[in-house]
């Protein structure tokens, strides 16, 4: 009988825990920036607010997915440095992809 066992890489390994973490941090950043007048045109402050931590939200969620993906394949020892460099290169990464995406198609 083999004992030998296929060991799976699990590519969505600790999401759930990522995903908490990215989606606070898009939430919070995004909701402390400025409203400019020209947001504030037919609606209030506070839906703008709304507005602006729910897509940061929906920004942690793609980065969570970026980085989830790039830990599990990357960095399965866990390095801590590895982890934080990781982390702020898929900020910036994702940041900068969706604001051209934003300038290009939106």
């Amino acid at each position: 009988m083999d004992t030998t066992e296929t060991v799976t890489k699990s590519w969505f390994k600790d999401f759930a825990y990522y995903a908490i973490w990215f989606v606070l941090w898009g939430a919070l950043f995004s909701f402390l920036q400025p409203v400019g007048s020209e947001q504030m045109v037919g609606t209030t402050f506070w839906a703008v607010k709304v507005q602006q931590a729910l897509l940061g939200a929906g920004f942690g969620v793609i980065c969570a997915i970026a980085f989830t993906l790039l830990q599990n394949s990357i960095n399965q020892a866990r390095k801590k440095w590895l982890s934080w460099g990781l982390a702020i290169s898929t900020w910036i990464t994702i940041n900068l992809a969706l604001a051209f995406a934003m300038g290009r198609f939106g």
